[in-house]
């Protein structure tokens, strides 16, 4: 192999080290979102309004395990760790396909956490003798990886604090104790993508120049795949 193409593949291997990053971090931060939002409806209304699916719990300590180890660069541990989060979710999806009530959230909730999992372990295995990521992304680009994930795991919060609660119902009677107007839901929604793929965006810009157009055409491939499985998977997990 000459010393160009040499230089190439080491440059494609440091952007998908780059990507690596910010993909286990994000997903990281999305799935403490829910946890997010049910912390804030006990703070706002005194209990939990939402339902969380049994793996919510499980799926969030995982998810930060693996992006501790990302973050502290221990780059065998961290693939291993992401391996680990790919064998759980076929385990829920095992779970789910075999009727167990205790499992018994959509397909969405089990087809999506996998397929990321999948996406990420592959990411952070393909990296494991490369330059690690945060080191690319530099000082400012890691600044802008933790406002994006600071952003979608808090941004849960909006609907508690913004919504209406009326209080609970009286004693024997039952009704609405909490309203979200389709505006708001919506609102959040698009706020939280916007706001969130716009820091996203600009962590990668941040990134190490000589890697920086790699990364986004890795960061484009994912993309068209994201909208690709769009159109044979249910929607993407919790919007």
């Amino acid at each position: 192999m000459t010393n160009e193409r040499r230089s190439s593949s080491t440059l494609w291997t440091d952007a998908v080290a780059v990507l690596s990053v910010v993909v286990t971090v994000i997903i990281a931060a999305r799935h403490l979102r829910p946890l997010a939002e049910a912390g804030a409806f006990l703070v706002r209304t005194g209990e939990s309004m939402t339902v969380l699916p049994s793996s919510t719990w499980p799926r969030a300590a995982v998810w930060v395990a693996v992006a501790v180890t990302v973050l502290m660069r221990w780059r065998i541990a961290a693939a291993l760790a992401a391996w680990v989060a790919v064998l759980y979710e076929v385990f829920v999806a095992v779970r789910r396909v075999n009727g167990n009530p205790i499992y018994s959230e959509s397909f969405d909730l089990v087809l999506w956490p996998l397929s990321l999992a999948i996406v990420a372990a592959l990411l952070l295995s393909a990296t494991v003798s490369s330059r690690h990521g945060l080191d690319l992304l530099g000082r400012r680009g890691r600044w802008l990886l933790a406002s994006a994930a600071a952003f979608t795991t808090l941004s849960a919060v909006a609907i508690p604090f913004l919504g209406e609660y009326y209080g609970p119902p009286p004693a024997g009677s039952f009704g609405p104790s909490f309203g979200i107007s389709s505006t708001l839901a919506y609102a959040v929604r698009g706020t939280t993508f916007a706001v969130g793929g716009i820091l996203t965006l600009a962590t990668f810009l941040a990134a190490d120049p000589s890697v920086r157009p790699r990364v986004f055409a890795l960061a484009t491939a994912g993309a068209v795949g994201f909208v690709a499985l769009q159109l044979g998977l249910p929607g993407p997990f919790g919007v």
